[in-house]
């Protein structure tokens, strides 16, 4: 449903017709909107997950370039989870913000397992710069700021940037 709808615009009474469920089983299980789609950005993001954590290249920023590409072109495919994180990502409701640090670990674990060659005291440094830009640039993308090239340009020149950076120190 949300692959096709966006977040704003979900009734709750709609997912359990959907799901045929009773709308008072799944209030049992999901209390409220933020926290039934906090399940479903957990769901979808293992899914593609396993993708990212795939990560291929001869070196560290080859690495990061292909898992970023990768997620960013999940979310291509999928505007709408984006929309559904930056609801998530400010909710204050304690099981909505244990779900989404499930996802924000993983997403930065990912990127980290990317990072065979780096000095392991870099790496948490690297992790925390690449993902707070590309949450930056995904947000542009999605507010239909700047284009996926954009996206995939910025992240890649982010990268070079970094290493490049590295190397000279």
């Amino acid at each position: 449903m949300l692959t096709d709808t966006p977040y704003d615009e979900i009734q709750i009474k709609d997912v359990a017709e959907r799901a045929e469920l009773a709308l008072g089983t799944l209030y049992r299980y999901f209390p409220s909107k933020e926290q039934l789609f906090s399940h479903a950005l957990l769901e979808w993001s293992s899914r593609f997950e396993e993708a990212v954590r795939r990560p291929s290249g001869d070196s560290d920023p080859e690495r990061l370039r292909t898992t970023l590409a990768r997620a960013a072109r999940a979310f291509e495919r999928s505007p709408n989870f984006f929309q559904l994180i930056t609801v998530l990502e400010v909710s204050r409701d304690p099981e909505v913000v244990r779900s989404f640090a499930t996802f924000s670990n993983s997403f930065s674990a990912a990127l980290s397992d990317s990072l065979c060659e780096s000095d392991p005291d870099d790496r948490d440094a690297v992790v925390e710069v690449l993902v707070a830009l590309f949450g930056s640039l995904m947000r542009g993308w999605w507010l239909g700021r700047i284009s996926m090239r954009e996206v995939h340009d910025r992240t890649d020149s982010a990268i070079a940037l970094l290493y490049r950076g590295a190397d000279e120190a």
